[in-house]
């Protein structure tokens, strides 16, 4: 698969993430009518003003052994040592929009700056544990792809105990995925 075609699916994902963000916002509405692109700045002024902050660890990356050789799985880097920050909100009990920056060592062991917006849907499976399912969009940027800015969008799923969480997305197209661990306050 080129680079030219990655970018192309990873323009696609976001477009269809925004369309799919944008429709269900709107569906929300009341009574005051607004256009899509005010729909989206107030959904992301809201994150950003009423939120509250989190730090990402970003700890291990799993390349599939059903796409890459166990040769090339041990000349990739597992462990994407790094930092984010990013700011949450939760409207209703059981759903977390947030807005983040990431930054993480790759499969290369090069920086991988990311900012991105994440939606989740959050289940009760007890007093404090919460399973958690969504997607993240965003603007990443690597060193293998001249630090041009590479839109994309992937699914996430992870397991929450009160402010502490463990969160994994997957990467279509590559079948990498990444985990990290988020601490809210």
């Amino acid at each position: 698969m080129g680079k030219l075609h990655i970018i192309k699916y990873c323009f696609v994902a976001v477009l269809c993430a925004c369309f799919a963000y944008t429709f269900h916002a709107r569906a929300e509405e009341t009574e005051e009518e607004t256009s899509l692109t005010q729909g989206v700045i107030n959904h992301v002024s809201n994150i950003w003003n009423d939120g509250r902050y989190e730090f990402l660890f970003p700890v291990y990356t799993y390349h599939s052994p059903l796409t890459y050789s166990a040769e090339k799985r041990k000349e990739y880097n597992v462990n994407p040592w790094g930092f984010g920050i990013g700011k949450y909100l939760e409207p209703t009990p059981n759903r977390r929009y947030a807005l983040s920056f990431m930054t993480f060592q790759d499969s290369f062991n090069k920086p991988e700056p990311s900012f991105f917006y994440s939606w989740q849907h959050l289940w009760r499976a007890g007093k404090d544990f919460r399973p958690t399912l969504g997607f993240v969009a965003g603007i990443t940027f690597r060193d293998n792809y001249h630090w041009i800015p590479v839109p994309g969008a992937a699914p996430t799923f992870g397991l929450e105990y009160k402010s502490f969480s463990i969160d994994t997305l997957y990467v279509p197209g590559f079948d990498v995925f990444l985990t990290w661990l988020t601490w809210r306050f």
